[in-house]
């Protein structure tokens, strides 16, 4: 897949038009569909034709989508959908495919310079300019642990919220953290390469993001089963090469890589070795040029993110139910029960991802409070 559509639906030969069709509509209007669904959906739609071109597509289950495309743009779908961790053959589970690839034909997927901590550290900076102050190493076990303010957002979950909260916790939002359900989990692992990674595909190597999954039946049965609870030995696995979009990532002729596979919630298997496979599956000769590897494990995730509980990086499951409930119906989900208090975190519309569109929506819903 690239930036531009044309040139993607020209790689993929007979399937192009197949993918020009399920995707072209939303390349087309992607700042209006973006508008209307990175917030809450039980809300009127600004741009509703836009929005119901994406929604028709978006509504479906992944692999019903998959089963309209050809044997090359199928996977590629496939691949984009099951970013949301999800058994692919509910509905709506079409909804991030199509909005990953409209994102890639449209503002391209951001690759953060000098690494992901560049973000945190841009934005304490900013907040530190604007007199805010970053607190670490206090852990909040209770309201009682938090200095008096007007209004708190938690970028929590749901659970933890109300812990939290504690005997301030009202009825609704103690069932709300009782029925939050959790997903599967991540595994990471980050590799240290001599050289450039020997892919047997020549795209691979200007590709700075790689879905690891074979067909688009493989990819489908993989996270089904991860769903069930089943550890499998060709996971689907996520890949980055980040130094193709910032080459000073690459020092001395060591470029870093990192992967990683969905498997069960909490699993503590010794996932590595699958991951390693599933990439030397499509890249002959891989182990052969690793100098280094460093292992996430869920536990780990959890242990260093106590928001990752059993190493589920969504914040949440990614169910129907999830989806439009997150975590509640409302047309204000960042709003709790509680006053004066908010909840900001992937367990709120939209979801997980890199939008930061949940404390967007949390902040606005919070400053209505505070100008009033």
């Amino acid at each position: 897949m690239y930036a531009s559509l044309e040139r993607t639906v020209a790689e993929l030969g007979a399937d192009g038009e197949g993918w020009r069709r399920l995707v072209a509509p939303v390349v087309e209007h992607f700042d209006a569909v973006v508008a209307d669904i990175l917030g809450p959906l039980v809300r009127p739609p600004r741009h509703p034709l836009a929005t119901a071109a994406f929604g028709v597509r978006g509504v479906l289950p992944a692999t019903v989508v998959a089963r309209r495309l050809g044997p090359r743009a199928a996977p590629l779908f496939m691949g984009n959908a099951a970013h949301a961790i999800a058994r692919l053959d509910q509905p709506m589970m079409s909804a991030s495919g199509v909005l990953f690839a409209a994102a890639a034909h449209t503002r391209g997927w951001p690759v953060a310079e000098g690494g992901t901590a560049s973000l945190t550290g841009a934005m304490a900076s900013l907040l530190t300019e604007l007199g805010g102050e970053v607190v670490c190493g206090h852990r909040v076990e209770s309201v009682r642990d938090l200095p008096r303010a007007r209004v708190a957002l938690f970028d929590t979950s749901p659970t933890a919220l109300a812990h939290i909260l504690g005997d301030h916790a009202t009825p609704r939002q103690r069932r709300l953290a009782s029925r939050w359900r959790y997903g599967p989990a991540a595994f990471k692992v980050d590799f240290a390469v001599r050289g450039a990674v020997p892919w047997a595909a020549d795209a691979a190597r200007a590709a700075a993001t790689l879905h690891l999954g074979g067909t688009a039946e493989e990819i489908a049965d993989a996270e089904a089963r991860v769903v069930a609870g089943e550890v499998v030995e060709r996971p689907f696995t996520l890949v980055s090469q980040p130094h193709v979009a910032d080459p000073g990532r690459a020092v001395d002729g060591v470029t870093p890589l990192w992967a990683y596979a969905h498997v069960p919630h909490g699993c503590t298997d010794d996932v590595a070795p699958f991951i390693e496979a599933q990439i030397e599956r499509f890249a002959p000769g891989f182990s052969e040029v690793v100098l280094a590897r460093h292992v996430t494990t869920p536990a780990a995730f959890e242990a260093a993110d106590a928001n990752l509980v059993g190493g589920d990086i969504a914040g949440g499951a990614t169910t129907p139910r999830q989806l439009v409930a997150r975590p509640r119906l409302a047309a204000d989900p960042y709003a709790t029960d509680v006053p004066g208090v908010w909840l900001c975190s992937a367990s709120t519309p939209p979801g997980a991802g890199t939008h930061g569109m949940c404390g967007h929506g949390a902040a606005r819903s919070a400053l209505r409070v505070l100008t009033a």
